[in-house]
């Protein structure tokens, strides 16, 4: 990028970054996927009252009481994403692999019962360690013929209903149109006081390429305690950190050469996210008899004090009537914000068949209308009423079971998260489905568990009114495999 890129003016970010931020981001960073150690992928999550994994620390911490040694755990989680997407009848695909940790933990078991064979109290469990809790990566690649209009027609639209004055189109729209009008992309008739640009009738091959990845993840510190091998309670509390990078080019190219002048453009955003937050979660696991438990547990809203975008983008056109391209540069912009997610809730139910196997299942409430925005800077009114008018509740679903053959362990598990939307202009229900097999001994175990999911998207390269949404499917491939000492 060329040295002409400088960081902005308070004034001028004052301006555009006021509206940055939006309600997708938000719900990105609001839905979980909970991953963790590969017995926990195995039964998709659905351990709530099952207990004695690591990852149950991020799901319900009274899981921590009822380990009975120390522990040590270790998950390794390659991740293989693949996107299919249909716009305007065009199918393209796009795939990426990616590297990442599942979690690594630690337990410290204390058996105050042991030493003194008398009370109630059988173990007091400490650990800590991290979780994985949302994977950004991926590829999608939009392909397609617009018949009608183009992005050059929505800028211009933009600045015609918004009355903007030539002089300040780069100063008020400094990251896009700002840029499209410093690259003749569009361009203002005296005569009619009016914005215009060569491609307003469509006509042009639209493409655009995202490239997404970045993770979430959870420090987790936790407590627990086992009473009377009944009622087992934990507490977490959990410092996630989101580290997200998009970057995206979008290209039109014009189909033949009845539109005048106009050959093609290509319009480049990058943008890094990142904050580190706070939450607690409360649990509690109790066992009637020895072949049911029931578990329940709260996740406090995460509360992210100060999370921050970075981001640029650059604009190059093409005309019949020159020999050169031209570009334009945005600045280089930093906003600083907060982030408040919704609360959780979780109920859950374990079935023990003897020494044979488990069957649980997890059923977790989550509002994702109730997150907020704020900024001692800007208000976030307009945005947060968006968040509350287009999510909803309903809740997400785990199912998992284990079987045990003598040292060895198999697994699956079936996991549905509800579609957030309240609005018919997206459906985002993830389905996912797993299975695996283990190996336990007194002091070592190791597990490997294949995890298949997918997610539907509707994503609209501009202005929703104006096109069709590109209809995108996302499929990830997960395999982890967790290594774990006993001590």
């Amino acid at each position: 990028m060329k040295k002409a890129l400088i960081i902005t003016l308070l004034s001028l970010i004052s301006y555009s970054l006021a509206f940055a931020q939006t309600a997708e981001d938000a719900l990105r960073y609001s839905r979980v996927f909970y991953s963790g150690t590969a017995r926990f992928n195995g039964l998709s999550g659905a351990f709530g009252a099952v207990g004695a994994d690591f990852s149950t620390l991020a799901i319900n911490p009274a899981g921590i009481g009822l380990y009975k040694a120390s522990e040590i755990t270790l998950t390794l989680a390659p991740n293989i994403s693949y996107s299919s997407t249909n716009y305007n009848g065009t199918i393209s695909t796009d795939d990426k692999v990616s590297m990442g940790f599942g979690n690594f933990g630690v337990i410290f078991s204390i058996n105050p019962y042991t030493r003194n064979k008398s009370g109630v109290l059988k173990n007091i469990n400490i650990g800590f360690g991290f979780n994985r809790q949302n994977d950004f990566n991926n590829h999608v690649a939009i392909n397609g013929i617009n018949t009608k209009n183009s992005l050059m027609q929505s800028y211009a639209n933009i600045l015609n209903e918004e009355r903007t004055p030539e002089q300040y189109v780069q100063e008020d729209f400094p990251f896009d149109i700002g840029l499209a009008y410093a690259t003749n992309l569009v361009y203002h008739d005296s005569a009619t006081d009016k914005y215009y640009c060569d491609a307003m009738y469509g006509g042009v091959i639209q493409n655009k390429f995202i490239d997404t990845y970045g993770s979430m993840n959870e420090l987790d510190f936790s407590i627990g305690a086992n009473f009377s091998d009944k009622l087992f309670v934990g507490m977490t509390f959990g410092v996630p950190t989101i580290n997200y990078y998009e970057n995206s080019i979008y290209k039109e190219t014009r189909t033949a050469d009845t539109i005048p002048n106009f050959i093609s453009l290509s319009f480049t955003n990058n943008l890094h996210t990142r904050g580190t937050g706070i939450n607690f979660k409360l649990g509690i696991i109790y066992k009637p008899a020895d072949w049911v438990r029931f578990g329940a547990s709260v996740h406090t809203p995460t509360w992210y004090p100060s999370m921050r975008d970075q981001w640029s983008s650059s604009m190059e056109s093409r005309f019949t009537n020159s020999d050169w391209n031209a570009y334009a540069y945005s600045p280089l912009a930093y906003y600083d914000y907060s982030l408040t997610t919704p609360f959780r809730a979780l109920g859950s139910m374990a079935f023990i068949i003897g020494q044979y196997g488990l069957i649980s299942t997890d059923y977790e409430y989550v509002n994702y209308s109730q997150a907020r925005f704020n900024s001692s800077e800007d208000d976030f009114k307009t945005i947060n009423d968006q968040i509350s008018a287009d999510y909803k509740s309903w809740g997400n679903i785990r199912v998992g079971t284990e079987w045990r053959l003598s040292n060895f362990r198999i697994r699956g598990g079936f996991g549905y998260f509800s579609n957030p939307y309240n609005r018919g202009t997206n459906d985002s229900e993830r389905f996912q489905a797993s299975g695996g097999f283990g190996y336990r001994a007194k002091k070592f175990f190791a597990d490997v568990t294949y995890v298949w999911s997918k997610m539907t998207q509707n994503y609209y390269l501009y202005d929703e009114t104006m096109v069709n949404p590109a209809n995108i499917s996302y499929y990830t491939n997960t395999i982890s495999t967790t290594i774990g000492f006993r001590f």
